[in-house]
């Protein structure tokens, strides 16, 4: 359930632009917003006796930041911790049993450069819960569904992506959830290679392929939320910005890919592209690891931006 939302901030109008997007989630009476902000201590000698100074300054900025969403309606509460931001908001969301993590990425500086080693590249492909993700735009009006001075409309419309059936497992609980919530239609899409055939060729496997949407498409009408199956042929990434449009779609929810492991799905381009260039928000799901059940982990350990 969708009722503990861990919101990572580091005090940067960037990161701020996810908080539009919380009065569109919150529609449960007791679902409850978590701030949370990394106190990093500079690397030197006295770099913990600074950190007194800098975490009474983030809890000063999450204080008025918490004060700020309960003006609003809002249950919020914050935590500040001295470490890595990664290592924070995945340590918290743990404690906390947080169902969820929003975030905005730095998307300014590039998102090849963003997810190379970056907090969010780490929260991404380590979060035990789905995580919302926004890029960041210059102003509020390039948001879909929202003009000067009103909040943003409530999801109607969310568009799920599907690779290959075995990532419903994982995608479509929470997207489920999400639609009874807002009493939303899902969209359910897959992108067919089309391997030199012609746009008007037919392409082989197409009937098996809208059988098995409209299976998911009746587990999903079993559950009393509205379901729509489309097939497109062509470029994944453009095909689903396509459809998002054409569609008036509000979410995009896609998994990563353990066999690859998550900058193996980025480096394929279509997550990247759709990220870059979608005004919607999207929710990444991370994928077990193929026959252990468990969802994949950095070896590395947790990354810093």
């Amino acid at each position: 359930m969708i009722d503990r939302i861990l919101v990572p901030l580091d005090g940067s109008r960037v990161a701020e632009q996810i908080l539009p997007h919380l009065r569109r989630l919150l529609h449960r009476r007791d679902a409850e917003v978590i701030l949370v902000r990394a106190a990093v201590p500079p690397p030197m000698e006295n770099g913990m006796l600074m950190a007194d100074a800098l975490l009474s300054a983030a809890r000063d900025y999450l204080v008025q930041t918490q004060e700020h969403l309960r003006d609003q309606g809002v249950r919020a509460r914050s935590i500040v911790r001295v470490g890595t931001p990664a290592a924070v908001i995945l340590d918290v969301a743990g404690e906390e049993r947080a169902t969820m993590i929003a975030l905005a990425t730095h998307g300014e500086t590039g998102l090849k450069r963003l997810l190379a080693g970056s907090v969010a590249e780490a929260v991404l492909k380590r979060s035990p819960v789905p995580v919302l993700v926004i890029r960041p735009f210059w102003s509020y009006e390039l948001l879909p569904g929202r003009t000067d001075g009103e909040e943003l409309r409530p999801m109607r419309n969310l568009l799920l992506p599907m690779d290959n059936t075995d990532d419903a497992g994982l995608l479509l609980p929470p997207v489920t959830e999400l639609a009874r919530l807002f009493e939303a239609r899902v969209v359910l899409l897959h992108v067919m290679k089309t391997n030199g055939h012609k746009p008007s060729d037919p392409l082989p496997g197409r009937a098996e392929e809208e059988a098995q949407l409209a299976r998911l498409a009746s587990r999903l009408e079993d559950g009393k939320v509205e379901a729509q199956t489309l097939i497109a042929k062509g470029d994944p990434a453009h095909e689903i910005l396509e459809a998002a449009r054409d569609n008036e779609i509000d979410l995009i929810a896609m998994s990563t890919h353990a066999k690859s492991g998550f900058l193996g799905l980025f480096s394929s381009g279509v997550t990247e592209k759709v990220l870059r260039e979608s005004t919607c928000p999207m929710l990444v799901v991370r994928t077990p690891v193929p026959g252990t059940g468990r969802r994949e982990q950095d070896p590395a350990g947790v990354a810093g931006r």
